[in-house]
């Protein structure tokens, strides 16, 4: 297999083909018309090895296979980031027994609802593939069991017994005191260098994007999230926060982004910014 200029793995090429919307997947064109060549692989290369790697891991931890390949390769994005799990930075989670007087949210601690988990394990074989059709065809309610939706509480008293008892599940103080909306919710992005920071407004307390109401750039990024990158050794990703009582309260941290072509139209400041991730990978390949 000839050398490339830069490495870019994924968890699997079937899934990261299937996925659309991804921010790399836009990214990766602006290299090759620079003369650069990519590989995508999705098992650690044993020979041949570009300059630079790019680990596009969609699952919450990398699993051990591509756990050193920041150590492998002469420069890596996000070869450090070895995992974004909730518990590393969420400073809002409640025990069962605790006392909250106001509304919380039930999450699942694995990364967006845990859906590329599912995705992985779904497409590994034939055999889980036909599974995972028989189940989703005759049992009812089996998707949402695998990846459970957000469900938000007007008390902690609410949340069901059920839920403290599933390590699957945890259960945080919803950021604000009360569900009026509409909600303000930050988006912070980054490839390096690159960076924008985002203010949507958003008509659902799950801040759904199909309910957002406005995007704009915002402020500087409060030094709270700036912490939480670093934590996370994030190279490129995504960090959702809410800014409460003046600090930043990370709700949210992403290490394969997506970007929505129709967003793209409709903010141009957002395609602008894709350009500047562009230009900072480049830079990054040529060394």
């Amino acid at each position: 297999m000839a050398a490339a200029d830069l490495d870019v793995y994924v968890e699997s090429l079937r899934n990261f083909r299937l996925v659309r919307g991804y921010s790399i997947a836009q990214l990766l064109p602006y290299l090759e018309q620079a003369g650069l060549k990519v590989r995508l692989l999705d098992r650690p290369a044993r020979q041949n090895r570009a300059p630079a790697a790019l680990l596009h891991i969609d699952l919450t931890v990398v699993p051990p296979p591509y756990r050193d390949i920041g150590q492998r390769y002469e420069r890596s994005i996000n070869g450090r980031a070895l995992s974004i799990h909730r518990y590393l930075y969420s400073t809002l989670k409640l025990e069962a027994g605790d006392s909250h007087k106001g509304p919380v949210i039930v999450k699942t601690v694995l990364n967006s609802r845990g859906r590329p988990e599912q995705r992985w394990w779904q497409h590994r074989n034939g055999l889980t593939r036909s599974a995972h059709a028989i189940r989703k065809l005759f049992e009812p309610g089996y998707k949402d069991r695998l990846c459970p939706p957000y469900q938000v509480y007007q008390t902690i008293a609410e949340v069901p017994p059920d839920v403290w008892r599933n390590d699957r599940l945890m259960v945080e103080k919803f950021a604000f005191d009360t569900l009026d909306l509409p909600i303000v919710k930050h988006r912070y992005m980054f490839l390096l260098g690159a960076e924008i920071n985002m203010r949507q407004v958003f008509d659902d307390v799950l801040c759904a994007g199909s309910k957002i109401l406005s995007n704009e750039v915002g402020g500087a990024v409060p030094p709270e999230v700036l912490a939480v990158r670093q934590r996370l050794n994030l190279d490129f990703g995504a960090i959702d926060y809410f800014i409460v009582d003046g600090k930043g309260i990370v709700v949210d941290a992403n290490k394969t982004v997506g970007s929505n072509p129709e967003w793209l139209k409709k903010n141009r400041f957002r395609q602008e910014f894709n350009d500047r991730m562009a230009e900072a990978l480049i830079a990054f390949v040529r060394g």
